[in-house]
């Protein structure tokens, strides 16, 4: 389930960044470009400041998570803060990734589509059922083995697309400045969502936990400190030219299309497939994550399951993850604003994550600002007003709600004589 906590070297490198460049945060990122111009790399350069600030506090997380033996970050906080505060961990980031699963799964057949004429429904079907087979076989192994496949994958293609359509038109300046069309509001979200998601990412901390030992995992997270922001460098040059050669087409369209578009024979049908594999080989993460955190949530209330049970159930839970993932990738397709909700979500979870790193919380305190943070985004969903500048409104209120009710449960402490 956890690859026997010793992945190390390049495999625990590659699968701490590989998540990163997944199919769902490609194609957001290059709408994004298409919108804003090089100015959307303020997305990475977050993502890389947040990878740098939590090295600052993973050793202290992977001390006490080998002292606990935990698998997932849920179950970390269950036994740090309390049972209530790892069911709502539990529930948001379930949601969050059945968001981000979604999107991979709409990227995914919007590109096999475009490879064979085959129905974009029977698409996300098939991409589903790949992962679910190689899931089952070989668990966690095949998520770090397959995302090391994916970042050689993601340097390869990214370089040798990119080194193509660079000079095949000439960019505005406008599109090339750090600043340019991106309103400070938006700056200031990617850098939030960057910085502050990275740090509440379940993915990230399940490798945390997988890492041999500290050092190793130290070094994981300060590469992952310089790969993000490079390859979003030659991924803005593909964006560019996409942007300047198609300029009529819907902004969640452009990586598929900048693809299967404006490559030339041979170029283009090898792109193709590697971007496929690329999304589905993320697809394998978040399917895992999600499905161990069912699991272990299950056995921790139960106390009635034995490890062979417990891999039975997580073969079970990834199964229907996945069945239901593909349910919703048929019926919703609008990723930028699925990847918003994901964001939002993740936000939610930062005050409490980061404090409970200096000090004790209260377990009710925590899950009532983690519901209250997490339903803060829903109404700007329904609006349609979610951007990166509204999707950072759970951070404040995740913020607010936690003080409040701490300092509640600390006044209630006192008065009863009871320590909180």
């Amino acid at each position: 389930m956890i690859a026997d906590r010793n992945v190390m070297g390049l495999q625990l490198a590659a699968t701490m960044s590989a998540g990163f460049f997944d199919g769902a945060t490609l194609s957001i990122y290059i709408a994004y470009i298409y919108q804003f111009g090089f100015s959307a790399i303020w997305l990475f350069i977050g993502l890389g400041l947040g990878f740098f600030c939590l090295r600052q506090f993973a050793t202290r997380i992977k001390q006490k998570a080998d002292g606990l033996k935990v698998y997932t970050m849920p179950e970390y906080f269950l036994h740090t803060i309390g049972r209530r505060s790892g069911l709502a961990y539990s529930v948001v980031l379930i949601i969050a990734f059945f968001f981000w699963l979604t999107v991979n799964f709409i990227v995914s057949a919007q590109v096999l589509s475009a490879i064979f004429p085959i129905p974009y429904q029977l698409s996300v079907a098939i991409g589903g059922l790949i992962i679910l087979t190689y899931l089952l076989l070989a668990g966690f192994k095949a998520v770090v083995h397959t995302d090391v496949f994916q970042l050689l994958v993601m340097i390869f293609m990214t370089v040798m697309v990119a080194a193509y359509l660079f000079g095949r038109t000439s960019i505005p300046s406008a599109d090339v400045q750090l600043i340019g069309k991106m309103d400070a509001g938006t700056l200031i979200g990617f850098l939030v969502i960057g910085v502050f998601g990275i740090m509440v990412q379940p993915d990230l901390w399940q490798r945390m936990f997988a890492a041999r030992d500290i050092t190793t995992m130290k070094r994981g997270l300060m590469y992952g400190t310089f790969i993000l922001p490079l390859l979003a460098l030659v991924l803005a040059v593909i964006g560019l030219v996409t942007k300047q050669l198609l300029p009529d087409i819907a902004p969640n369209n452009a990586l598929v299309a900048g693809f299967s578009t404006l490559l030339p024979r041979g170029l283009k049908e090898l792109g193709m497939v590697l971007l496929y594999a690329v999304c589905l080989s993320s697809s394998d993460t978040v399917t895992f994550v999600v499905s161990t955190i069912f699991t272990r949530d299950l056995q921790h209330r139960t106390h009635r399951f034995s490890a062979s049970s417990m891999r039975r159930m997580t073969r079970f839970f990834i199964t229907l993850f996945i069945v239901v993932g593909v349910i919703i990738g048929i019926l919703y397709k609008d990723i930028i604003a699925l990847g918003l909700s994901l964001a939002s979500l993740s936000l939610a979870l930062f005050p409490p994550t980061f404090g409970s790193l200096f000090w004790k919380l209260s377990d009710q305190a925590v899950t009532l600002s983690v519901v209250l943070a997490a339903l803060s985004f829903v109404p700007l969903l329904v609006t349609g007003t979610l951007t990166p500048a509204t999707s950072v409104v759970s951070l404040p209120v995740s913020v607010i709600s936690l003080l409040i009710f701490q300092g509640f449960s600390r006044w209630q402490g006192r008065r009863t004589g009871i320590s909180t």
